[in-house]
């Protein structure tokens, strides 16, 4: 296989719509990183490799695999699974992520980029995995404020359509960036808040070159270190700007004050616990029986209809590709 020029691994990961993205492209405008687009198919090739579907030590497969992936396909990039000439004395997964984000690098004109920076969401989620295959990488865990993480996800054609699943899963999912920084420490996992890297991006990036060991780099307070891909574009309007601290606070007015207060309900004192002060408290009411069935409807009407339908046209020029259908129904299709 060809020579790889990253060498270094940065996974940012937390519940979706918490600034991954942003915190991504801000990192990615240091020279010394390139920052990907979201990478969810390495993990459905881990497991195919754990469960002795393909080699590990078979390079050119791994990238077969890989290329028929319709997560990658999404990256509008290419690779040559031909090019995977076994030279290196011991192949493994992870030298061939190395080596494909490596021509990436090459293809988005940054070659002296050695810092992979991954915003996949999920990173989190699947840390124990990622730090095995990458024994020297590095976590961001970046948090929000789940309110405004609702009020940013409802209005999407993917994840949860209603207050009350909102609610349980920016829970949950930030449940496992806590764990994360439990279990590994914060030599390796980071906690980035949104709301500092918004408020306060010089603070916030020069505290993240120290975590990365990097010089840091004025040029990292905007975000023009990522160019997110077409199937991304509509969902990724920020990046390519400053911080807007606006968007802090806009869930207030996004949020109906009865959605507010069931969000608070549900979450109780989550939100305490990461530093969020509430609006109600413990006077917060619980959803009634009424409001949960409504919320049910808007999870199947919308959810499992409307939003369907919304995402096929959305992914509409990856139908032209059969591994499509088969890679779907094996990936959550919430991203």
């Amino acid at each position: 296989m060809l020579d790889n020029q990253i060498n270094q691994q940065l996974f940012i990961g937390g519940c979706s719509r918490s600034g991954t993205t942003l915190l991504g492209a801000m990192i990615g405008s240091h020279s010394n990183c390139i920052c990907s687009p979201e990478s969810h198919f390495k993990i459905d090739v881990l497991r195919a490799i754990n469960r002795g579907a393909v080699s590990e030590s078979n390079p050119a497969a791994l990238l077969a695999l890989t290329k028929k992936h319709w997560r990658f396909k999404i990256w509008e990039f290419d690779i040559e699974p031909s090019q995977a000439l076994t030279n290196t004395t011991a192949p493994s997964y992870a030298h061939v992520l190395n080596w494909i984000v490596t021509q990436y690098a090459r293809e988005q004109n940054q070659p002296n980029a050695n810092i992979w920076v991954d915003h996949t969401p999920e990173n989190l989620g699947y840390a124990a995995s990622l730090l095995q295959l990458f024994p020297n990488a590095k976590m961001i865990h970046i948090i929000r404020d789940g309110r405004a993480v609702a009020a940013s996800i409802l209005p999407l054609d993917w994840g949860p359509n209603s207050i009350i699943k909102a609610a349980r899963w920016w829970t949950r999912l930030t449940s496992f960036g806590l764990a994360a920084e439990t279990v590994y420490g914060p030599k390796r996992v980071m906690r980035v808040k949104y709301e500092a890297l918004v408020l306060e991006p010089e603070a916030t990036m020069r505290a993240i070159s120290e975590f990365l060991e990097l010089d840091y780099q004025p040029e990292m307070l905007q975000s023009t270190g990522f160019n997110p891909p077409s199937y991304t574009t509509k969902q990724h309007k920020l990046v390519g700007a400053r911080p807007d601290p606006a968007v802090v606070t806009r869930w207030e007015q996004k949020l109906s004050t009865r959605q507010v207060e069931i969000f608070e309900n549900l979450t109780r004192d989550f939100l305490t616990f990461l530093g969020y002060p509430l609006r109600y408290g413990l006077k917060a009411k619980a959803p009634s029986l009424l409001e949960i069935q409504i919320g049910k409807a808007q999870e199947l009407f919308r959810g499992e209809i409307g939003n369907k339908f919304k995402w096929l046209k959305r992914s509409y020029p990856l139908w032209l590709s059969r591994d499509f259908y088969t890679q779907a129904r094996l990936t959550d299709t919430n991203n």
